[in-house]
């Protein structure tokens, strides 16, 4: 008798906590307030230029720009009209890009320039000039690499286009890869002299 009446008591006190456990997640569920974003930025810079450096202290990259606009959460800031450089280790321009927008995430690992994206890619070797056209390029890896996933023209001066949808670049290499429908043009140049 003393066993069973244990037993039944183990069982009720199980399921009352079982109970008790099933109401609280219910009441947290269901009371917990969502917190909202603030739509207004943290703090808004004017006309700022921002410089990163690596471990050496030499700089990476440069961003210049009329305004600047920090969240402090996972946008991270959002920036007008900027004009990127990076530089080589030896502190010469690279290559640069511009766009009517960019957003920098919270850890600055991606810059993602967005509309009239125009990356620039100086070779002082053989006064190749590469010029590419998109509407968004990501920029990863401390510009190690840029890709994206939408049209975009590749013109090396003086005469060679390329167009097509999707890329994976690095620039300080100057290589650039188009992934898919990519149609190449190659303009040949008429020399006035010989009619």
């Amino acid at each position: 008798m003393f066993s069973k009446q244990l037993l039944q008591n183990l069982f009720f006190i199980t399921v009352i906590g079982i109970l008790g456990y099933v109401s609280m997640n219910l009441y947290r569920e269901n009371n917990t307030e969502e917190v909202q974003k603030s739509p207004y930025p943290l703090f808004v810079v004017k006309g700022y230029d921002l410089v990163r450096f690596n471990e050496n202290g030499q700089k990476i990259y440069e961003i210049e720009g009329p305004e600047m606009r920090h969240f402090d959460d996972e946008r991270g800031s959002t920036l007008d009209d900027p004009f990127l450089t990076h530089f080589t280790l030896e502190d010469q321009r690279d290559w640069t890009a511009r766009s009517d927008i960019a957003l920098v995430n919270e850890d600055q690992s991606l810059i993602t320039m967005n509309d009239n994206v125009v990356l620039t890619k100086f070779d002082k070797k053989d006064a190749k000039t590469t010029i590419l056209n998109t509407s968004q390029l990501f920029v990863h890896d401390k510009g190690e690499k840029v890709t994206n996933d939408v049209w975009t023209k590749i013109r090396t001066y003086p005469n060679n286009t390329i167009e097509g949808i999707g890329l994976d670049g690095y620039p300080k290499i100057g290589q650039f890869n188009l992934l898919k429908d990519v149609k190449s043009y190659y303009e040949t140049i008429k020399d006035e002299s010989n009619p």
